[in-house]
Parts: structure tokens; C-alpha cells; sequence
């Protein structure tokens, strides 16, 4: 937990910095030049993909439950990056219950950047067949959708946040969630009770 609690303080410095930073205009092509870059906004223009389409389950808005909807950008340089649109209700999973959240032609989008699969050990497995998933998995839905030359990181789209204009975009704040300090304080705490036992224990014998 004390290892943890330095992790998380440390990203949450980087989540800091990169809000000071001006928007990057392009994605690096070599991958160790894009992990440093997480967080960071970005400007891109590209052309979407329109007939490919991801559903991320399960994500929250004002307490309701639903989806992101992850759509593939062609970049200039024929690189493809998956872009996290926003949050859609449950019922509005399919496409054509949402005919106004078609894209079309060349966008410019700006979001942040984010690497990394966002699992951990209870994650359930991807549904490719149901299009449902479950974490960050680019490398999964590029190989489902065949996609090529994928960039290895998403981008949360950043916007004016409206429920009655789907999808709803990120609000550009990371929130991340720190309880390390209070598992170490309990854990320790334990440890010092059952040392005070101990002692007790063997001094009373």
C-alpha cells in the first residue's frame, strides 16, 4: 500500500502537469514517445470510420448506468486512433436507436490521452460477439474489427457536457480514486494491536 500510495501521488502529479501543457497537434508514431504523453490534450483531425463502432460497459452519467461509445479516426498519416465519443444510456446502445450521434467525413476532435487497458482483477471478459467490453482493450478491438495501424492509446473526447446532446463527452477532469493512505493507517493500526496483545499476553504468563 505504501508503494501504491507513491504510484497513484505520482500520477496524479502527472495529471496536473498536464493541464498546464498546450494541446498537442499530432500522435508520436513510436510508441515509447507516446507513453509519456498520457493525459495530455490533443487537437487531431482525421476521418472517421463511421461503420465501426465499440460500446464500453459499464459507465456512469448523473448516476445512470450505460456506455461509452468508442468510434475508430483515420489520422492523415493512415494511423487509426479510437476515439472515446461519450456516454450514451442503455437504451441507447445501437446506432439506430441514435441516428443523431452518426458521424461522417473529416472532424477535428480534441481529448485526452489515455494508455493502458483501465482493468484490474474483477474486470469480466469482453463480449466481441455482443460488441460489449469491458476496459480499454485496443489491441481486442482493433483484431475484432480488423482494424491496422492502430495507435496504442484512446482519446477521451472533451466537451460541453449535455444529457439531452448524446454522446455525453468528458468534462476533461480525471478523477482517481487514493485510499491507500487510510489501508495503511488500518493496517498498521492492526499490526500495533496485535503487537500491544502480544506483549500483553506474555508479560501477564
Amino acid at each position: 500500500q505504501v508503494k501504491r500510495l507513491d504510484w497513484k501521488q505520482g500520477l496524479a502529479a502527472k495529471i496536473e502537469q498536464a493541464k498546464t501543457l498546450p494541446p498537442l497537434t499530432q500522435l508520436p508514431a513510436d510508441e515509447a514517445a507516446l507513453a509519456p504523453l498520457e493525459f495530455r490534450m490533443v487537437r487531431i483531425s482525421g476521418r472517421w470510420l463511421k461503420d465501426k463502432e465499440f460500446h464500453l460497459f459499464p459507465r456512469w452519467y448523473q448516476g445512470k448506468q450505460g456506455y461509452w461509445i468508442i468510434t475508430p479516426l483515420m489520422l492523415k498519416d493512415g494511423r487509426v486512433v479510437l476515439v472515446n465519443r461519450g456516454w450514451v444510456p442503455l437504451e441507447k446502445k445501437e446506432p439506430k436507436t441514435r441516428p443523431e450521434t452518426a458521424v461522417r467525413g473529416n472532424a477535428t476532435v480534441e481529448g485526452i490521452v489515455r494508455i493502458g487497458e483501465d482493468r484490474h482483477y474483477f474486470t469480466p471478459t469482453n463480449s466481441p460477439e455482443k460488441n460489449i467490453w469491458f476496459g480499454r482493450d485496443i489491441a481486442a478491438m482493433a483484431s475484432a474489427a480488423e482494424l491496422s495501424s492502430v495507435v496504442p492509446a484512446m482519446l477521451d473526447r472533451v466537451g460541453t457536457q449535455d444529457a439531452a446532446t448524446l454522446p455525453v463527452p468528458s468534462n476533461g477532469t480525471i478523477t482517481l480514486r487514493n485510499d491507500h493512505l487510510s489501508y495503511i493507517l488500518t493496517w498498521y493500526g492492526i499490526a500495533l494491536g496485535i503487537l500491544v496483545i502480544f506483549l500483553s499476553y506474555h508479560r501477564k504468563k
